[in-house]
């Protein structure tokens, strides 16, 4: 706890406005100090915001795979509303008509009988046994246990409960109840209903006697084209042909026709070199600000070779035409007349560009970001050191303000003192002169 000192005691002094002059004088190291941190730390925040600029490209570079770019294909379909297509990088370029004869669906299968209500409840218990035909030869059996006083829903409940096959659900006839069996997904099976020989994809037995017996509402049906003047259909249990050509999946939506071409894919060209320029010209603009006139790095070397050399490395997309350059402030613009003639008639141009750009790059981030990041550990250092500084003035300011308190508080007192003996000293001068007076 700081010592109490009680000033202005005599009203002779002003105290307070003494010890705040004294102490003006010296704060000023420590306003100079606060003054030189926040330079340093306004340094800082620009050498931060650099290093995560160029830290930004250099990430950039290390992600961009420009065998991919160059190796991309895409798949044009003539009648998207008939069919779709995708394309990999290993499909061959072509062009093919194809004709979708029909579409993939799903065997619906109801209860012949049903409950008049949904509060209805099956009079015995019981198990049914679900046959679920993956193709032509092969199935699997699911056995699902009811009781009676169950009702349809508790039913259904089981049933989806049991497997994924089949679906479960209530039919509403408008007269009565019943059990709905739908296929999850069409493609989990290649069989197809055909009723004249009593063939089904899903088949169920020990049916509650409330149910009766199952009939179809609709047809398992594969999805089938044909490709050009082939009699030969090409099926499909889904809706999706997948890799009907290597890497190729089609997608039908519709009976009908349609032309699906395979060619290049160079989009990724443009969303690249989109890319490089505004990393680029966030790097130079930042630079720019942070070296212009009266700014805190105008004229250090360190900066000014960084802008210099992105520069130098600009050459090959100059030279190409591929950009603009702004003599006014080093930005950059892509120059989408020659990208696009070039992407149609010079392709491997463009590859080896990027592959140059990509190499120049990467060989001088890594030093940049670098040199950066040690520019700014020092100024970090440079803080720590301020701040021990101005810490250790606070501690010394404090003391120096209690010695003063403390000088000026005695000195108060000693003459509060010679008051008290300047007063007493007059008052026996005046009852001196007084008896000296009377004894006249």
């Amino acid at each position: 706890m700081a010592d109490l000192y009680v000033s202005g005691l005599t009203g002779a002094l002003d105290t307070e406005t003494i010890i705040s002059n004294l102490l003006k004088i010296k704060q000023q190291p420590l306003t100079q100090l606060t003054q030189q941190k926040a330079l340093t730390q306004a340094k800082v925040s620009s050498l931060t915001n650099l290093y995560s600029a160029l830290n930004g490209m250099q990430s950039f570079f290390t992600n961009l795979n420009i065998s991919s770019i160059f190796s991309t294909k895409k798949a044009t379909s003539s009648n998207t509303s008939v069919l779709t297509a995708t394309a990999t990088s290993d499909t061959p370029n072509l062009t093919m008509s194809l004709t979708v004869n029909k579409l993939a669906q799903t065997e619906m299968r109801a209860s012949t009988d049903g409950m008049s209500s949904l509060t209805d409840t099956f009079t015995s218990s019981g198990t049914i046994t679900l046959k679920y035909w993956k193709d032509n030869s092969n199935f699997v059996t699911y056995d699902v246990n009811y009781s009676a006083g169950q009702t349809l829903q508790d039913l259904v409940n089981s049933i989806n409960s049991a497997q994924n096959d089949i679906k479960a659900s209530i039919y509403y006839t408008g007269t009565s109840y019943r059990l709905l069996l739908t296929e999850s997904d069409a493609s989990n099976s290649t069989k197809e209903t055909d009723t004249a020989s009593s063939s089904y994809v899903i088949e169920a037995s020990g049916l509650p006697t409330e149910l009766n017996s199952l009939e179809t509402l609709q047809n398992a049906q594969n999805a089938s084209l044909t490709i050009g003047s082939s009699t030969t259909p090409v099926t499909s249990a889904s809706n999706t042909f997948s890799n009907i050509v290597t890497g190729l999946d089609i997608t039908v939506k519709d009976t009908g026709s349609a032309t699906v071409t395979i060619s290049e894919d160079y989009s990724q060209i443009d969303s690249t070199l989109n890319s490089f320029v505004s990393n680029y010209n966030s790097i130079i603009s930042l630079i720019n600000s942070m070296t212009g006139k009266g700014a805190q790095f105008q004229g250090d070397s360190t900066i000014t070779t960084i802008k210099t050399g992105m520069v130098r490395m600009l050459n090959p997309l100059i030279n190409a035409g591929l950009i603009n350059y702004s003599d006014t402030d080093g930005t950059i613009s892509i120059n989408s007349d020659t990208l696009s003639s070039l992407k149609s008639s010079n392709p491997e141009k463009l590859n080896e560009i990027l592959t140059t750009l990509k190499d120049s790059f990467t060989n001088q981030l890594n030093g940049w970001t670098g040199a950066i990041n040690t520019y700014k550990k020092i100024g970090e250092n440079q803080i720590t050191n301020i701040n021990n500084k101005i810490t250790n003035l606070q501690e010394y300011l404090t003391k120096y303000e209690e010695q003063l308190r403390k000088e000026y508080a005695q000195l108060e007192s000693f003459i509060n003192e010679m008051n008290q003996i300047s007063s007493r000293l007059e008052d026996f001068m005046t009852s001196l002169s007084k008896m000296t007076s009377g004894g006249k």
